[in-house]
């Protein structure tokens, strides 16, 4: 706690105190000269004074800072400042009672105003003093409100950060592991999800021969080409993965599979007109590849401790990749540029069937096990 120093002539450090914030400062120093001129000293790390403390003093700061904290730092109070003033009104059961922590950073002087001071002023006096404290309130209200707009600025760029490296229910997600203190864990959850991988035909090769830059602006707007589509549709961007793209619906019930099954085949045939007509216009030997599948899937954080890593696994996932990837059917024919899986073609309305195959076509993986896909007739 605090020691008491030795009675000391007026600082000028008062001085300024008064002549900033006081209507007639002249007319407080007789006070500030009298009984009230103690200093208190604390060493660094010392306590001022503890949270629930007795309040009967408050004090303007002559050398060192103050760390008001309440389980962190609220607020650093500096030379010239006063501090301790709030609790003079908070009273709690006829109490004044301290509503922090207020810890010495550095070796701290303090000029302590003793509560019992008041009672030595006259009338002009003791309202000069209560006019005084009510500009420091003032402007450490001023103060709160400038931190409290730049805190809010900061956060939203934040928010736009984070929303552009993971998406909609991975921001969610996030944001409520940030607001825990990073401490908390995304349990992953079972929903029916239709997915969506696709893949930029030979963009590799292309890109071989440009410039690290060039190759940078194409995939940024051949990318938003299709994010674009996705997002009109409802979609979420789970991923960028180079040239590749995968994203998502939840169609967790009957009504949103019925509502968003469509807009994404829509989107997907939106997307593919985009690329072929953005290739054919830039004369660049590029196309696309889109494959989908509805099911089951498991989502939720798949990272480490280190790192959030938001995204769905599953076999519906891996199916949506396998049609993507498929170069041609186990007949050797060349497919459409869109490849839906049967279960996802199933539950599509007549009318977003018309741009696809009716009769399936099969694929093999690596395991010689057949996949059936319905292909779009943009095939060879």
């Amino acid at each position: 706690m605090a020691t008491r120093g030795k009675y000391m002539a007026i600082d000028p450090i008062l001085t300024e105190f008064l002549k900033m914030n006081c209507r007639a400062p002249e007319k407080m120093e007789s006070v500030f000269e009298g009984a009230a001129k103690r200093a208190s000293f604390i060493r660094d790390g010392e306590y001022l004074c503890r949270k629930g403390d007795d309040a009967d003093e408050m004090w303007i700061l002559l050398k060192g800072r103050i760390r008001v904290e309440d389980g962190g730092l609220i607020v650093v109070r500096k030379v010239g400042e006063l501090v301790g003033e709030a609790a003079f009104f908070r009273p709690q059961s006829g109490r004044r009672v301290r509503g922090a922590n207020m810890i010495a950073s550095g070796d701290v002087s303090a000029f302590r105003i003793d509560a019992s001071v008041v009672g030595t002023m006259d009338v002009d006096q003791r309202l000069l003093w209560q006019e005084t404290i009510s500009a420091v309130l003032t402007a450490k209200l001023d103060q709160a409100q400038r931190q409290r707009s730049e805190l809010r600025a900061s956060t939203s760029v934040l928010e736009k950060v984070i929303h552009r490296f993971v998406c909609n229910e991975g921001f969610d997600a996030t944001w409520g592991a940030i607001s825990a203190g990073g401490a908390s864990t995304i349990d992953p959850e079972v929903c029916d999800t239709l997915v969506w991988f696709s893949d930029l035909a030979g963009f590799s090769s292309y890109a071989t021969g440009l410039k690290p830059a060039d190759v940078g602006t194409l995939v940024r707007e051949m990318m938003e080409l299709q994010s674009s589509a996705i997002m009109d549709a409802g979609g979420q961007i789970d991923k960028y993965m180079g040239d590749g793209l995968m994203s998502f619906w939840r169609v967790p019930d009957d009504v949103r599979r019925n509502r968003l099954a469509p807009k994404a085949v829509e989107a997907a045939l939106e997307a593919r007109n985009r690329i072929q007509h953005f290739a054919l216009k830039r004369d660049l030997p590029l196309d696309i590849r889109i494959g989908m599948h509805i099911g089951k899937a498991v989502i939720g954080d798949f990272g480490s401790a280190e790192r959030i890593a938001f995204t769905l696994i599953g076999e519906t996932v891996n199916s949506a990749s396998r049609f993507e990837q498929a170069r041609a059917c186990s007949e050797g024919k060349a497919l459409g540029r869109v490849r839906l899986s049967k279960a996802l073609y199933d539950i599509l309305p007549a009318a977003s069937r018309s741009g696809f195959e009716p009769e399936t076509r099969s694929i093999l993986d690596k395991h010689k096990v057949a996949h059936h896909l319905h292909s779009s007739l943009d095939g060879a």
